[in-house]
């Protein structure tokens, strides 16, 4: 991205976060830092400064790292707040295939490339799945999991509008023309919002703006589906505080789902944020990070007693 479109996006969200009443400080904008991993796919993720707790944060397929960038203006300074661009999404390169074992493996390289003793970490939809089965891996190195409107069973069939939309995405000559379709199928949304997820989802190419997401195959949905439904057998193997959180507009999980999937958990919680569709991170920031603020403090609560 040049130097004139990153003042522009770095304009759009201090406008996007005064609207919110988020404190906004140029100062204290991420760092981007790269990952090599075993198999050789370079990852991109956003290094928000911080000086307590570590939070790593899994964005929804077809988003990016900068899904986030609204929650982690919202949680302050003291939580560091590391956003990956996973594999075949944002920053980050393509690669041959995309397994959700192999997705959970980068998540654990990027933590032990960083040498972090102590993580929290919070997934949206797809992320939420990473995230489920990075945290056996990690061991007592996990210190709370957040699933972000993601369960162990979802209702597929209302994410098919949102998914049947990237499917006709063609280039487009302005970064605003894909907005303006996208805004038809969501109208729900900030056109600012919109414009601002966009712009880091779309890069130049010699027919116009398209999207930055390894399109080249479809995604194996079944796959995915069945890798949540593994889920169900993951609470006896964590102890930590576990929140699951389903944004009160999103037909994406039930409410008796949401129910059921955090009570299996010994220390499991949920909560649903008012006004948020899916994708609760960019719609109620300030809600979401009081949230995990708690989970992150039941963590710290749980780390001093042991």
């Amino acid at each position: 991205m040049g130097s004139s479109m990153v003042q522009i996006s770095a304009d759009l969200l201090c406008r996007l976060a005064r609207a919110r009443e988020i404190e906004f400080r140029p100062d204290r904008l991420p760092r981007s830092g790269w990952l090599r991993t075993s198999d050789g796919v370079r990852l991109h993720y956003l290094d928000w400064p911080g000086e307590d707790d570590v939070l790593l944060l899994l964005h929804g397929g077809g988003l990016s790292a900068h899904t986030f960038d609204l929650l982690a203006l919202a949680l302050g300074g003291r939580i560091r707040r590391i956003a990956l661009d996973m594999r075949g999404h944002g920053l980050s390169e393509w690669a041959d295939q995309y397994p959700v074992d192999r997705f959970a493996a980068d998540v654990v390289e990027l933590i032990d490339d960083l040498r972090l003793e102590a993580v929290h970490v919070a997934g949206m939809s797809f992320g939420g799945c990473v995230a489920g089965h990075t945290a056996p891996l990690l061991r007592n190195r996990l210190k709370s999991l957040t699933f972000i409107d993601v369960a162990d069973e979802v209702n597929f069939a209302a994410s098919a509008r949102m998914r049947a939309f990237f499917d006709r995405v063609r280039p487009v000559l302005q970064v605003e023309d894909l907005v303006t379709q996208a805004l038809a199928v969501s109208p729900q949304t900030d056109p600012d919002l919109m414009l601002y997820r966009y712009q880091y989802l779309l890069k130049p190419g010699p027919d116009g703006f398209t999207l930055r997401t390894d399109r080249r195959r479809r995604a194996d949905y079944a796959a995915i589906l069945g890798k949540l439904a593994e889920l169900t057998g993951l609470a006896p193997r964590l102890s930590c505080p576990v929140l699951v959180v389903k944004g009160g507009r999103s037909r994406v999980v039930s409410q008796r789902r949401l129910e059921q999937f955090a009570g299996r958990f010994p220390d499991g919680a949920w909560t649903v944020i008012p006004d948020a569709g899916h994708n609760v991170q960019e719609d109620q920031p300030v809600r979401l990070a009081a949230a995990l603020r708690d989970t992150i403090a039941r963590g710290r609560t749980r780390m001093t007693d042991v």
